[in-house]
């Protein structure tokens, strides 16, 4: 959120909608992200409860920004039970996304090495080579945004993993860090597993599972309570089947709504 929100224009490209009692009653926050098609605008718009023509307008204004600033498609993300007041607005459903999450109390499964294959963080892999294994691992995936090294890194060097061949060639990775939420009924603090990618030459061979379940027993080492990663719903890998042998299950599920524009 820091990063996002870093040299972030608010007078051009925020809005609140003010109560009668000078309470805000809405807001929105159009921010961008690159893609190889061109930026796509995320419109993050939150109302009131009773205050659903605040919320459409908001929308409403976040978009016409967006086509305005040249993005290629705006999205705007909303639980699913909260889903239902977008229609009209030009907007279609396109992804489902989870959140999945398992206890770490629960016993861990066993890291499973996958033959041909050794581990290693980021304790002694060069720090240049993340973003390159990350964004090789996901360019073929849905509305790919490449990540900077700075937005990988940063966090405790043992808990980002990267699986190699024997001569050193980069096959998979993970990322992940511990963070503390307040008014979140999950036990705290949380191990967030996340950019679990396997680059297309070393895939259906097991390595995410290894490296997840790792992952896991790092985590709870460095005392998480619980565990939770996110998916896309319609992964063709069906990354999420190898999550639910992890002992993972889907605790949240956001819908992702989007416009394009020609």
């Amino acid at each position: 959120m820091h990063r996002v929100m870093a040299g972030f224009d608010w007078e051009g490209r925020s809005r609140i909608v003010e109560g009668t009692t000078g309470a805000i009653d809405g807001a929105v926050l159009v921010s961008n992200r690159a893609t190889p098609l061109g930026p796509v605008a995320l419109v993050d718009v939150s109302a009131t409860h009773g205050r659903p023509e605040a919320l459409r307008d908001l929308i409403l204004w976040g978009l016409g920004l967006s086509r305005a600033a040249g993005a290629v498609a705006a999205q705007v993300w909303r639980g699913r039970s909260d889903s239902d007041e977008l229609h009209g607005l030009g907007l279609e459903p396109v992804r489902p996304w989870w959140r999945m999450d398992r206890p770490l109390a629960a016993e861990l499964p066993t890291p499973m090495p996958v033959a041909g294959y050794e581990l290693y963080d980021a304790r002694t892999v060069p720090t240049a080579r993340w973003s390159e294994v990350h964004n090789r691992a996901f360019e073929d995936h849905w509305r790919f945004s490449p990540r900077t090294e700075e937005e990988l890194m940063g966090r405790p060097p043992h808990l980002s993993l990267m699986a190699v061949t024997p001569d050193g060639a980069p096959a998979a990775l993970t990322v992940c860090q511990i963070e503390a939420y307040s008014a979140d009924l999950r036990p705290q603090p949380v191990g967030i597993v996340s950019s679990v990618g396997t680059l297309a030459d070393h895939r259906r061979r097991g390595l995410a599972t290894w490296l997840v379940a790792e992952s896991l027993v790092r985590l709870n080492r460095d005392g998480a309570r619980h565990a939770s990663l996110y998916v896309d719903g319609r992964n063709p890998m069906r990354a999420f089947d190898a999550y639910r042998k992890l002992g993972f299950e889907v605790a949240f599920e956001t819908e992702v709504w989007e416009a394009t524009f020609r």
